[in-house]
């Protein structure tokens, strides 16, 4: 019998309307954002799955969508059973204790106003009762685990008197100090230094190995998620168009929007040539006909223009692209 996953995830949409002209409006035109379309996406107890792709690609507002940090406009999200799709206010709350975010930005998202032992202990707060001197101890615990000792020397610091990098190292903290099952990790190294980065992809896996929690990470950076993704989806403008095991999806891409993202790492460009690709054309709300990718598509076929592609299994992982579904072959 297959193992039930921790995050099961069913054909998501979220949709932002765009405010239209009058004439629109007369005549009853709502234009929308498909910022997340029909996204079917599961994670297994202590996985990584790495979600790449540019900006506007939708990953961010995929996984706050899956928070319910943004409401879904349709689909299913299933976290270890429960349905969070309409869940109320009240159960969203017992399963916040067991799913955690963190954000990119270390800057924004500590109180400047809140020691690093507020900030940290909040959560505690929140869903455990403990006593000042408990808390106090599970905090300098949780910070000698992320790295920043000795643990008192930081407690009673405020966010102006730290670095990025122990910004970040707090945000971590916060996260994962109430032990969850979910993880989501939201651009978490890219607003620090390439020098600092590799510190806290290897603290984030001891404490994956530690915890036992399984982790949505969210990146453009590539490189950064073959590290720590035992699988990767790939998204572009709301759909996720390729999904594999983090090995195939490098060494064997298929989409051609995926072939471009590999084809421009730096440790494989004497082997392969950069795939150049046009601009994205129209605004995110005018999308084309068909498949999203075919106006920057070196290999668009009449069929790209009329249907969207699913994603199909192909060679043990799933691609969203006719190339690989004996769809046609006129390229156009």
């Amino acid at each position: 019998m297959d193992e039930q996953p921790v995050l099961d995830i069913q054909n998501l949409r979220k949709y932002y309307p765009v405010s239209t002209g009058l004439l629109s409006r007369m005549i009853g035109e709502q234009r929308y954002i498909k910022a997340v379309d029909d996204v079917s996406l599961t994670l297994r107890e202590e996985e990584v799955v790495g979600i790449i792709g540019e900006s506007g690609s939708g990953k961010s507002t995929l996984v706050e969508t899956v928070l319910r940090l943004e409401e879904p406009t349709g689909g299913s999200i299933r976290f270890k059973r429960a349905d969070l799709t309409s869940a109320s206010k009240t159960a969203l709350r017992r399963h916040r204790e067991d799913a955690q975010i963190i954000f990119q930005d270390p800057y924004d998202t500590l109180n400047p106003q809140k020691t690093v032992f507020q900030a940290i202990a909040e959560p505690l707060r929140n869903f455990r009762e403990l006593e000042y001197d408990e808390l106090r101890e599970r905090t300098a615990e949780i910070l000698h685990e992320v790295g920043l000792r000795p643990a008192e020397e930081y407690l009673d610091t405020y966010p102006s008197q730290l670095s990025g990098g122990q910004r970040q190292r707090v945000n971590i903290a916060r996260s994962v100090v109430l032990d969850p099952s979910l993880l989501i990790a939201d651009e978490p190294v890219s607003m620090l230094d390439v020098s600092l980065q590799a510190g806290i992809i290897k603290m984030l896996d001891r404490l994956k190995q530690t915890i036992g929690f399984s982790m949505l990470y969210v990146s453009h950076n590539l490189p950064v998620v073959r590290l720590v993704a035992d699988r990767i989806g790939v998204m572009y403008r709301g759909r996720l168009v390729e999904l594999g095991s983090a090995d195939d999806i490098i060494e064997n891409p298929k989409h051609p929007y995926t072939r471009a993202l590999v084809a421009s790492l730096p440790s494989i460009t004497e082997r392969r040539d950069r795939i150049e690709l046009p601009e994205q054309q129209g605004k995110d709300h005018e999308l084309p006909s068909g498949c999203r990718f075919r106006d920057r598509c070196p290999d668009a076929m009449a069929e790209c223009a009329n249907r969207t592609p699913d994603l199909e299994t192909v060679a043990d992982h799933d691609v969203a692209c006719f190339l690989h579904h004996d769809h046609g072959t006129d390229t156009v």
